[in-house]
């Protein structure tokens, strides 16, 4: 792969609630990194991490985050922590903080893995980053969340929104564009979109619905190995300007929001020393792609 690549949807951390439990440290993704053109990303938490605490688990996750961020600000120049709807407003509290003192600039959430339908309970947590006009990411796709995320988008203006996989599913993607490509705050990722498409939803699709500007490389990593999607992205019918502006243009320009100085570097990452020599793709036996 020659392109460069900026991934905006990395998970950070372990899911366990998940048999086997699925996860990466900070180090094993620039590994993954440095093996797939990717020299830089929006990191955030993995859904389902450890609760025994709860919100200082939280507080946890988003301190990775911010300290990827702190220690590698060319690789990560805006990082998302996590939010738990059932933490209420000590998870509201959490999220200001992060955002105040741990430099975050907003949140992802997960309705699945987390146990909540994207409705009003997140309006305590928008409402957070609204005022400070930052980043939500939404997984949208495969639950019917559409309406409800495009209802959040009308209402908080002064977020934005990236709107996680748009088109996991055939019978999902009518759905996203009738209910998100006309909203000016929202960009759409299409991680873990299947090989098996045709041209009504394959990535030229994408292009025609979403437009070129608001077309996001998202990697869903650790839960998928994101080369099949940058395969997919070189493979499609679509100009080569198209495809730099998914890979990393339209990235760079959303993070220039809040990092106006910030320049894409061409170095190419450097595998961490502990991972030299290893194997950071090993699939996971009957999964379709999903990493170990």
């Amino acid at each position: 792969m020659t392109r460069p690549y900026i991934d905006v949807h990395a998970h950070i951390g372990d899911t366990v609630n998940r048999t086997p439990p699925v996860g990466q440290t900070p180090e094993k993704y620039l590994a993954r990194m440095s093996e797939s053109s990717c020299i830089a990303a929006i990191p955030c938490p993995a859904a389902g991490g450890p609760q025994a605490r709860g919100v200082l688990d939280t507080r946890d996750q988003n301190e990775l985050v911010a300290g990827m961020c702190r220690t590698h600000p060319d690789r990560f120049p805006i990082g998302l922590g996590i939010v738990e709807v059932r933490h209420l407003q000590a998870g509201a509290d959490e999220l200001e903080r992060s955002m105040r003192d741990g430099g975050l600039h907003g949140f992802m959430i997960h309705p699945g893995i987390s146990g909540h339908a994207m409705g009003p309970e997140l309006s305590p947590f928008l409402e957070v980053v609204d005022a400070r006009g930052g980043v939500v990411l939404l997984h949208v796709g495969g639950g019917g969340y559409e309406p409800r995320a495009a209802a959040h988008a009308r209402h908080f203006k002064n977020t934005i929104f990236i709107m996680a996989h748009v088109s996991m599913r055939k019978d999902h993607f009518p759905n996203a564009v009738q209910h998100l490509a006309k909203l000016d705050n929202v960009w759409v990722d299409f991680a873990q979109h299947p090989t098996a498409d045709d041209e009504t939803w394959d990535i030229a699709a994408h292009v025609r619905h979403f437009g070129p500007d608001r077309l996001l490389f998202g990697s869903d990593s650790p839960y998928y190995d994101h080369r099949l999607l940058q395969q997919q992205v070189e493979a499609a019918a679509i100009s080569e300007e198209v495809k730099d502006n998914i890979a990393w243009r339209n990235a760079t320009e959303l993070i220039r929001r809040f990092c106006p100085d910030w320049q894409p570097t061409t170095t190419p990452v450097t595998t961490p020393a502990h991972f030299a020599g290893t194997d950071v793709w090993r699939w996971l036996p009957n999964t379709h792609g999903r990493l170990a």
